[in-house]
């Protein structure tokens, strides 16, 4: 699977920078060197990118590492053999590289006979993570001395945890300072964009400074989102282990449907009334199909990890006091859990009826479709199967649930103000260059009226009108390319499902369309005197 998702990023690139370097056969040679230095910095994020990355020594806490150590300490609560706290066994996913280090150790600690203070010593010069790294030094001397891990693991995953809490806090911080430079620099865009606009009507440049400036402008957006999106946690709601629930394939159901009627609708529109801002507007509509589809199932996701802390402290306490999975499940399911009761009724069902219980606990992690659950139901299902003691298991992964969720919380909660700040700026951006642009094309029709009917005003006046057809072009463009941007921008903040992406490029689509269409309204009832005395100028 990883191998066809390499695969299929490399040929987008192929494709991508085909397409870039046909065009260079296309556009003036003034502008050949951005399509190349494109290449580059796409060749450059793909392969030295990563390549760079796996040399670089991180300092880094992430949930992964949390539910990691906490998988450790669970498994040790059940007393096994030391080899069996670094073969962690999981039915759903995994810890990724952490796994295959873990796994390393135990091999050579055993089969090769290193013991685990050695293999760690070994295998640790091969981890980027300095947390991880220091922590399973610290693990191998303890075992060196023979000492039980399991009291060792709980206070590692207990700091660990307060250092994350306290490392998100402080991204957090950082998040207002990067959401702030954000939003100014989309207000920037916006005076820079008239700007140069202006200055192409004063001293009659191509509409390629236009373009260009354009382009500048949104690449520089775009760069600020990457940095949003490199910086910020990468929280992921859904789980991806190839299995899904019915509701994935319904969102693409609904994404194709939606994007298809957007098309349609929009060149309708734009072949039946020739404006551009309408077919904007209305075909920007039917993509909120997908999107609240994809809000719903985010929603009902939210909801029920935050029914789990409580049913998996209520189970672990049962199954310690009767340690039979289905009578402690029937037991734990006299109470209600929200929207996860159903999900635990089928658990239930399954586990009655001899289906494999590594089985049934999978596809409650495939039903769910939640990332927090998958890492939670791995770590209980193995504490179970080492024959850990549950009511210390289960306690843990409530309270290590509850604290990532009400870590998460501090980010929406920033991100709702950005989020309408975005909304607004980017309606005064699209109104004031449209008005803008309303303004220049008066301008233009009185001074060519001007230097037509009066001989000698292109010397007083020396305007030359640059394309308008092709300026409000490039303008509509570029309105949809910032939209896009900013869409992924509020994305990025807010974290989560990203196929909720539809709803705010949306109604940022839609609110610039009618914003272009009423500036435009406006403008030609405000100055219709003007408009008319122009149409007088040239009848005389």
């Amino acid at each position: 699977m990883k191998n066809t998702l390499v695969l299929k990023n490399n040929v987008v690139l192929i494709v991508v920078a085909a397409i870039l370097l046909i065009s260079l056969n296309f556009i003036p040679e003034t502008y050949r060197p951005i399509p190349v230095a494109l290449v580059l910095v796409l060749v450059f994020l793909r392969f030295l990118m990563p390549w760079i990355k796996k040399r670089t020594v991180t300092y880094e806490v992430d949930d992964t590492l949390i539910y990691l150590v906490t998988h450790m300490y669970a498994v040790s609560t059940g007393k096994p053999p030391r080899k069996r706290i670094f073969e962690l066994n999981n039915i759903a996913g995994g810890y990724g590289d952490y796994d295959r280090i873990l796994r390393r150790i135990a091999t050579l600690a055993v089969e090769w006979g290193f013991g685990f203070a050695k293999a760690i010593r070994v295998v640790v010069k091969e981890t980027r993570n300095k947390v991880f790294r220091d922590f399973l030094m610290r693990l191998g001397e303890l075992l060196n001395i023979g000492e039980d891990p399991e009291i060792f693991l709980d206070v590692e995953r207990r700091a660990l945890l307060t250092e994350m809490q306290a490392h998100y806090g402080r991204i957090v911080e950082a998040t207002k300072l990067l959401l702030g430079v954000y939003t100014s620099s989309v207000s920037s865009s916006m005076f820079m964009a008239i700007t140069v606009i202006i200055f192409s009507m004063l001293f009659s440049s191509s509409v390629n400074t236009v373009i260009v400036a354009y382009i500048g402008i949104a690449v520089a957006l775009i760069f600020l989102v990457y940095v949003l999106y490199r910086i910020l946690p990468r929280e992921r709601l859904t789980h991806n282990i190839g299995e899904y629930p019915p509701e994935r394939t319904k969102y693409r159901i609904l994404l194709v449907i939606g994007a298809s009627l957007s098309i349609i609708i929009g060149l309708v529109i734009y072949g039946y009334s020739g404006n551009p801002s309408l077919a904007m507007s209305l075909g920007a509509l039917p993509l909120l199909i997908p999107g609240f589809y994809a809000k719903k199932i985010e929603k009902k996701i939210r909801e029920i990890e935050a029914f789990f802390p409580i049913f998996v402290r209520s189970f672990g306490l049962t199954y310690a006091t009767v340690p039979h999975t289905p009578k402690a499940l029937t037991s734990t399911l006299r109470s209600d859990y929200g929207p996860l009761t159903r999900y635990l009724q089928r658990l239930l069902a399954r586990l009655t009826i001899g289906v494999d219980p590594k089985v049934s606990w999978k596809k409650l992690i495939v039903e769910t479709w939640s990332e927090l659950l998958r890492r939670n139901v791995n770590v209980l299902f193995d504490a179970i199967d080492a024959g850990g003691d549950l009511a210390n298991v289960g306690t843990v992964l409530s309270e290590t649930s509850f604290r990532i969720m009400d870590i998460r919380k501090q980010r929406i909660q920033v991100t709702k103000a950005f989020e309408s700040t975005v909304y607004i700026i980017h309606s005064l951006l699209v109104a004031v260059l449209t008005f803008v642009l309303e303004l220049l094309s008066i301008f233009y029709k009185l001074m060519s009226t001007l230097q037509t009917v009066e001989t000698g005003m292109h010397i007083i006046l020396p305007f030359q009108p640059i394309p308008l057809d092709t300026t409000i072009l490039a303008t509509v463009v570029f309105i949809i390319v910032m939209a896009i941007t900013n869409a992924f921008a509020i994305k990025v903040a807010q974290g989560g499902m990203y196929e909720t992406v539809w709803v705010p490029l949306s109604i940022l689509l839609a609110v610039s369309g009618l914003v272009m269409f009423g500036i435009k309204f406006m403008s030609s009832m405000m100055f219709a005197e003007l408009l008319e005395l122009t149409e007088t100028f040239t009848t005389v």
